[in-house]
């Protein structure tokens, strides 16, 4: 358990981006009897899930519908489903509409910079970037 300095600190994040969280419902700490919260190792996966969908530029609120769904253990409401699913349809976009962007500027890169332009992607985001390109293209 991690008091709330603590999990700011791994997290690099701040004390009040931690009660922010908490007040949304996006963060269930325990209390002590001496009123202190305690953060659990589920709030480090919360917190790397919310950081993944701001990095996707998806807000808060969809992120705490998201994070909802995920941690459920009742059957999910397929309207919340759905817009999850157009949310993502979106980011999709977004990310179409960058690569075409940065087609002309990639063109013009030699083969090192190209290579290590690649090198930077994880095996992960290579992957992803060819299957969106592949859908897209």
């Amino acid at each position: 358990m991690y008091r709330i300095g603590e999990i700011a600190k791994l997290m690099n994040i701040s004390k009040r981006t931690i009660d922010y969280y908490t007040q949304m419902g996006l963060l269930n700490p325990i209390r002590t009897d001496s009123n202190y919260r305690l953060y659990g190792r589920e709030t480090i996966q919360i917190l790397e899930l919310v950081e993944h969908y701001k990095n996707l530029k998806m807000p808060l609120e969809e992120i705490k519908s998201s994070i909802e769904m995920i941690h459920s253990e009742n059957s999910i409401d397929n309207q919340k489903v759905e817009q999850h699913f157009e949310q993502i349809a979106l980011i999709m976009e977004h990310l179409k509409e960058e690569l075409k962007a940065m087609q002309p500027i990639l063109q013009k890169l030699n083969k090192q910079q190209k290579e290590q332009l690649v090198s930077k992607l994880s095996s992960q985001g290579l992957t992803l970037a060819q299957t969106l390109y592949l859908i897209f293209k």
